[in-house]
């Protein structure tokens, strides 16, 4: 989960940055090929000239409207950037659009896209309490109480939800799954509550993610059974750094017996997360919650930028692509999904959220994938609008489009990156962005990506009147 402090990486990032920005250096040195997406109608020029477009109209006037409208766009102030912008299939701008970047927050329609495919708009997790057999009369589990995750990566406290702004209102409840094993008749738990985390690998991170990412809070330490992010303090209530659990099995565990107690439950023992190799007794259900469906977790995700659910996602979808609950398995389905629009990509992404300071992607996947998502992919659906507050950090709420747009992104550190795409009646506007800027994105590079979304409108008005057909 994310705050507006969430949105960036820490100061601390920086010490890597001129590592990672030998990308400007050496583009062809990266071990990431600019992907290459099936053949569409494409521009010899960077930036789009009219001239180079089907001869639609024979009207010499509509060639004109839609040239100032593509000769309007706003151009970045550095180098390490790139746009493209596609009109109904066809790229009519684009600047630098395969050059290989780090594409922040914008990655995150990948993975979601990816999610909704794989696994459904309707998907829930499920979060179980099991036991070797159901209490006695007397309420009494004579073994372990154990609290099994599913990947849940909306399995929240109430505080803790409360305590981001705005408040994350999609949130599987721990308090309603502990109400449950009271209704259940548990009064006494003879040994310990036992946190379960068997369904993913325990790649708690991955080795390119700097350690500003745990500490600033941004993603949590990943684990099936992922309770409040995993975090034994959040950022906000510790100084501005937040303290990743170690095992955060034993945390969710731990946090749950509390819960227990508190509504009058007796535990003998302490609570602890599985052990190396442990055999587990055939279970029997206690009690379980599931997640509000997968389609209001993603909109979630992108509408405050949640780097940990999406990393959270990536394992899930490995598990349904791959059986295996791991990073890599899920960025070989994006892999596959992708390559289902026409667009390959000769190496998997790195993970969900590009939290890699070395992953790469380009302006023209980005765009590709938005472009020929069909336009009853459940995907459409639940794209945040562009002037919601917490999209882009709501640098775009003031701005008045005409069109349904469609927007995910924002800034990290370094990047500012977004895609965006209308989803109403009329000609069909995809515009993707990414900026790369060491130390850190500069205002100018907000303001390029504002006077992006104002051209969306102007656009769509002068594609349609340069497609009348005479």
């Amino acid at each position: 989960m994310l705050v507006l402090r969430r949105m960036m990486l820490p100061l601390a990032l920086l010490a890597i940055a001129a590592g990672a920005w030998l990308l400007a250096s050496r583009l062809g040195d990266l071990a990431v090929e600019p992907a290459q997406a099936a053949p569409v109608e494409t521009l010899d020029s960077p930036i789009a000239s009219v001239r180079r477009l089907p001869a639609i109209a024979t009207s010499s006037l509509r060639t004109q409207r839609l040239e100032l409208a593509v000769q309007a766009l706003p151009q970045p102030s550095t180098p390490l950037s790139c746009y493209s912008v596609v009109v109904d299939g066809v790229v009519v701008a684009d600047l630098r659009a395969d050059a290989p970047l780090v594409p922040g927050y914008a990655q995150l329609f990948v993975t979601a896209h990816t999610a909704l495919d794989v696994l459904g708009p309707d998907y829930r997790f499920e979060t179980r309490v099991m036991a070797a057999d159901q209490p006695g009369e007397d309420g009494v589990i004579g073994g372990n109480l154990y609290l099994v995750g599913s990947g849940d990566p909306v399995l929240m406290s109430f505080p803790f939800a409360q305590g981001f702004r705005p408040v994350l209102a999609t949130r599987t409840s721990i308090e309603e799954l502990a109400d449950a094993v009271v209704a259940a008749g548990v009064t006494e738990i003879r040994t310990s509550v036992v946190g379960i985390e068997r369904r993913y690998d325990r790649e708690r991170g991955l080795p390119g993610w700097p350690a500003a990412v745990f500490e600033d809070g941004i993603v949590g330490p990943l684990s099936a059974l992922q309770l409040d992010d995993g975090l034994a303090e959040r950022a906000a209530a510790n100084g501005g750094v937040a303290i990743p659990s170690e095992d955060p099995a034993a945390l969710a565990a731990a946090r749950f017996d509390d819960l227990l107690e508190d509504r009058g439950v007796s535990i003998q023992g302490l609570a602890r997360g599985e052990l190396d190799d442990e055999e587990l007794p055939d279970l029997v259900p206690i009690a379980s919650i599931q997640s509000a469906p997968l389609s209001e977790i993603i909109f979630q995700m992108l509408a405050v930028n949640d780097a940990s659910a999406a990393e959270m996602l990536m394992k899930e979808i490995g598990v349904s692509f791959r059986q295996t609950g791991s990073t890599r398995a899920g960025a070989e389905a994006v892999q596959s999904t992708l390559r289902g629009l026409g667009i390959e990509l000769p190496v998997a992404p790195r993970d969900g959220a590009s939290l890699d300071p070395v992953s790469a992607s380009s302006c023209t996947v980005l765009a590709q994938t938005a472009a020929r998502i069909p336009d009853d992919h459940p995907t459409l659906a639940v794209a945040p609008r562009y002037d919601l507050p917490g999209v882009y950090a709501g640098a775009f709420a003031d701005i008045e489009v005409d069109a349904d747009l469609r927007f995910i992104g924002g800034e990290r550190g370094e990047v500012a990156s977004f895609v965006a795409r209308t989803v109403d009646d009329g000609p069909q506007v995809v515009i993707a962005s990414i900026v790369n800027r060491s130390p850190g994105t500069l205002p100018p590079d907000r303001a390029f990506h504002r006077g992006l979304v104002q051209s969306v409108d102007g656009l769509r008005l002068a594609w349609a009147d340069y497609s009348i057909d005479d």
